[in-house]
């Protein structure tokens, strides 16, 4: 078979519209003092043309790995796809090492502007059994909290705040006696999920959107409170 390498398919003329591009494109990306394992997608139109051409987004996900942050990253990705096929948009998600627990973390930059949402681990003790049987059943719980910033935004200090709306934090390594006063601390915080939701609403007023889920230990269901400022 013969092959014509100059032949361009997705040049072709197209009446309509449409956003394409890669979705789950794994590499590692090195952001700061930090190498980790990421997954992009990055997205743009087609321009009345028939297909975009995905290898231009590859290379721009690729030859955009390495940046002093992840914002960087994600704006030289989209300056690069721009430059040949606007109306670009990248969006990245990875785990984010805190402390010693990882914090899962997307951002995305779309029209020069950049979406968060983070996802924490944490501990709520029901005050309802507490109030009955001096003792509030434990489970473990996570918080999500999305945002929009024109500037960058630090995990950091979006993971502190996160962490103190639980009954107490989780960690990883813990004696026994940690793992006691653990206990104790989430004892004389106990927390409904709607009562870690209302504290995140508080701590994150800039937050569109909040979730607060309980894996419930004596249900077989999980507990889950919203606030939702799109609505």
């Amino acid at each position: 078979m013969e092959l014509n390498l100059e032949v361009d398919v997705q040049s072709e003329y197209s009446p309509t519209d449409v956003r394409a591009g890669v979705a789950g494109l794994k590499m590692m990306m090195k952001v700061g003092r930090y190498v980790l394992p990421a997954e992009l997608t990055v997205m743009t139109m087609t321009h009345h043309s028939r297909g975009v051409h995905m290898s231009r987004l590859v290379s721009g996900a690729q030859e955009n790995s390495e940046a002093p942050h992840i914002e960087d990253a994600l704006t030289g990705i989209v300056k690069q796809v721009n430059a040949t096929q606007k109306g670009a948009s990248a969006s990245v998600r990875f785990n984010y090492p805190f402390r010693d627990i990882f914090v899962p973390v997307e951002i995305s930059l779309q029209k020069r502007k950049f979406t968060y949402i983070f996802r924490a681990p944490g501990i709520t003790a029901c005050p309802c059994s507490k109030k009955m049987a001096g003792v509030g059943h434990m489970q473990r719980a996570w918080l999500t909290v999305a945002l929009s910033s024109h500037t960058f935004v630090d995990i950091e200090e979006q993971a502190l705040k996160m962490l103190s709306c639980f009954s107490a934090e989780t960690t990883a390594m813990m004696k026994r006696a940690d793992e006691a006063m653990r206990v104790v601390e989430s004892q004389r915080n106990p927390k409904f999920v709607e009562d870690v939701a209302r504290e995140a609403s508080e701590r994150f007023p800039e937050a569109f959107y909040i979730e607060a889920r309980s894996e419930e230990s004596i249900h077989m269901h999980d507990a889950v409170a919203v606030v939702d400022r799109r609505v």
